[in-house]
């Protein structure tokens, strides 16, 4: 145990250093260009040769380079921007799928500004603490021992996932007189689902010879993005249950006005719909009468989704939203009612189908859904089973496998309710997770295809 904690406090020291040198890192990396590196590096190795001082035309191309990137670096350094910017992009976006939007930039400054571009900065690509101490590197085992020691390898991995959107380059190079206005075309490609922000674009000005380049923070509006989750390929798949005739109730004809066969006439009761009433009827018996029809209502079915990071973590919470939005996308194409049910901060049910909401309704809700530490699993099972009456079947996503989430099935197995259990989980399943779908993290969709 002690041992334990020793490795991750170790660990902890060693993700910070990795965090705060990849931050000075970036800063220098995208304020020298790649020709200023060159340029940089011809110095060196010309100074290098020039340590003869007899070697004059050695030093006269040394203090040229020199003086070169001395002015590059003033000229940039000098250069000022003010700029106001306002974009025009979708309110939706998918998980993986180019965004293109149209940004347009206003000079609200006095000087005439010359070769800029504009560039949205992008998430932050470096993980959190717990993705580093927890989350491994395909092959870890496979390096060295002093690579597996420092992790190196695995923040590598880990900081080329990128953050939550990523920016595709920056504008074409602008000119902009003082007061006037240019719009111009970017793109960004959403990494995650959830909300992106998107509130620091910069005004990139190079120096005249592309060296260097100084970034100014353009102002203007903070404009946000709900990205919708990753879906998998489902292959076609039938939940129990099936229509039942009932009076009253959801229609699943898709003909507008009454569906099902005409029962007879009957007084009006208070509550009754006013399009069922038989106005010659009416007529006839000076009463108010209703026409009666036999309805087909909705199977109901439950989607559970287990919105817990304890014994699991962020990443396979991801998968686990993934997996319930493609059951959700899926079942939209059939005639049915469809329960999304999780734990936010009491336990939470949206209803989707027809005549109650549309199933992008839910996508929105799995979006927008986050992860939470603590709060067990007895609330979520008395919503479940306070619903259980109504279902027919439910499907279970667990984002992970543990003794908290085997009681939780087996309350809902115990209740006789028909469930379709899929676990999120690392590596082979474990021998106690019998009677249910195992999906690896790392290949959700190819288990995902055989396990229906």
């Amino acid at each position: 145990m002690e041992e334990n904690l020793a490795n991750r406090t170790f660990y902890r020291w060693v993700f910070r250093n990795y965090r705060h040198g990849s931050a000075v890192g970036f800063f220098v990396k995208r304020r020298i260009t790649p020709l200023g590196w060159l340029v940089m590096g011809l110095l060196v190795l010309s100074s290098m040769v020039g340590a003869n001082l007899k070697e004059s035309n050695t030093v006269l191309l040394s203090a040229l380079l020199f003086g070169t990137l001395c002015m590059a670096l003033l000229w940039a350094f000098l250069r000022r921007a003010r700029v106001a910017i306002s974009r025009e992009i979708a309110l939706t976006g998918l998980v993986g799928e180019e965004l293109r939007y149209s940004v347009t930039a206003t000079n609200a400054g006095r000087g005439f500004l010359r070769g800029f571009h504009l560039k949205d900065s992008g998430d932050d690509p470096r993980p959190t603490e717990w993705e580093f101490l927890n989350l491994r590197e395909p092959d870890e085992d496979r390096r060295n021992p002093f690579d597996r020691f420092f992790a190196f390898y695995r923040w590598k991995w880990l900081t080329d996932r990128g953050g939550k959107w990523k920016s595709l380059g920056r504008s074409e190079a602008l000119d902009l007189a003082p007061g006037d206005s240019v719009s111009t075309r970017m793109a960004l490609v959403p990494n995650r689902r959830g909300v992106l922000e998107l509130d620091d674009l910069r005004v990139v000005l190079p120096d005249p010879l592309g060296f260097f380049q100084r970034f100014r923070k353009a102002w203007g509006e903070k404009d946000e993005i709900l990205v919708l989750p990753k879906r998998y390929r489902l292959p076609e798949f039938h939940l129990d249950g099936q229509s039942e005739l009932k009076v009253g109730g959801e229609t699943a004809s898709d003909i507008r006005g009454e569906g099902g066969e005409f029962l007879g006439l009957r007084e009006y009761h208070p509550g009754d719909s006013l399009r069922r009433i038989d106005w010659k009827a009416w007529a006839r018996t000076g009463e108010p009468i209703v026409r009666e029809f036999e309805e087909a209502r909705f199977p109901r079915y439950g989607l559970v989704l287990d919105s817990s990071l304890d014994d699991s973590g962020p990443e396979l919470f991801e998968e686990a939203v993934s997996v319930a939005a493609s059951f959700v996308s899926t079942m939209d194409r059939q005639s049915c009612l469809l329960d999304l049910m999780f734990v936010r901060d009491s336990p939470v049910a949206f209803t989707a189908g027809r005549g109650v909401a549309r199933a992008e309704e839910l996508m929105e809700v799995l979006a927008r859904v986050e992860g939470s530490e603590g709060g067990g699993y007895e609330p979520l099972s008395e919503l479940v089973l306070r619903y259980a009456v109504e279902m027919t079947a439910c499907v279970v996503v667990l984002s992970g496998w543990s003794e908290a989430r085997r009681d939780f099935v087996k309350a809902l197995r115990r209740s006789g309710l028909k469930v379709h259990l899929y676990v999120i989980g690392v590596g082979e399943a474990p021998d106690d997770a019998e009677g249910v779908f195992w999906l690896r993290w790392d290949q959700v969709e190819k288990d995902l295809l055989t396990a229906i």
